[in-house]
């Protein structure tokens, strides 16, 4: 009996580690319809492989929490380039297909300039809340020779951008990891991701 308490205890410290340290967030303070039928997971990287992991992963864990996803990569796919140069047609053709909101994952290195250390208070930057603007800043940062590295250190940075009027209600980071730890860290983000969007209210409720 002694012995399933303190494993009790280890799972529930264990969980509320992960989430704790997992991401630092900010959410909107502006009303919006929380009820999403369907969001597209977009991820900003610069391989295809390590792309269609992380949006994939994202996915299996939105809908193991009851949410409808997609891998951006099945409407955006590498060939379109840069898919986003007409923000509002791009937009129309997510809400076409059903999307009500959508989920950038962004691979970002430590030493990008919007790496915030963990004793400064995060904050999205002005240009977050257009997606356009973000995503350009954001494939102008990923897209540069050399990205992902094996000898630097990476944090994810993530948006969830509502559709029916269009803005940001959403953003965290992650804490830092290496390359070879990315397979191990990937689904502790996903799962602490969604866990965040429910504990916060971001979702109102999983359809």
């Amino acid at each position: 009996m002694k012995s399933n308490l303190w494993l009790l205890l280890f799972i529930f410290l264990l969980n509320s580690c992960v989430l704790e340290g997992l991401m630092r967030t900010w959410s909107t303070t502006e009303e919006y319809d929380k009820k999403f039928n369907s969001i597209l997971v977009m991820g900003l990287i610069n391989n295809v492989n390590l792309r269609n992991e992380v949006e994939n992963d994202v996915v299996y864990t939105g809908g193991k929490a009851g949410l409808r996803c997609v891998n951006g990569m099945s409407m955006f796919p590498p060939e379109l380039g840069k898919p986003f140069e007409d923000v509002e047609r791009a937009k129309e053709r997510m809400r076409n297909n059903g999307f009500d909101g959508v989920i950038t994952v962004a691979l970002v290195d430590v030493n990008a300039e919007r790496y915030v250390p963990p004793q400064v208070d995060y904050e999205p930057l002005v240009y977050y809340n257009r997606f356009g603007n973000y995503f350009f800043r954001t494939y102008d940062l990923v897209y540069r020779p050399g990205y992902f590295a094996q000898n630097t250190r990476y944090f994810i940075e993530t948006n969830f951008y509502e559709l029916k009027v269009g803005k940001l209600v959403w953003s965290g980071k992650s804490t830092t990891f290496s390359p070879a730890e990315l397979n191990s860290y990937l689904p502790q983000y996903s799962k602490g991701l969604f866990k965040e969007l429910k504990i916060q209210g971001i979702i109102q409720k999983l359809n």
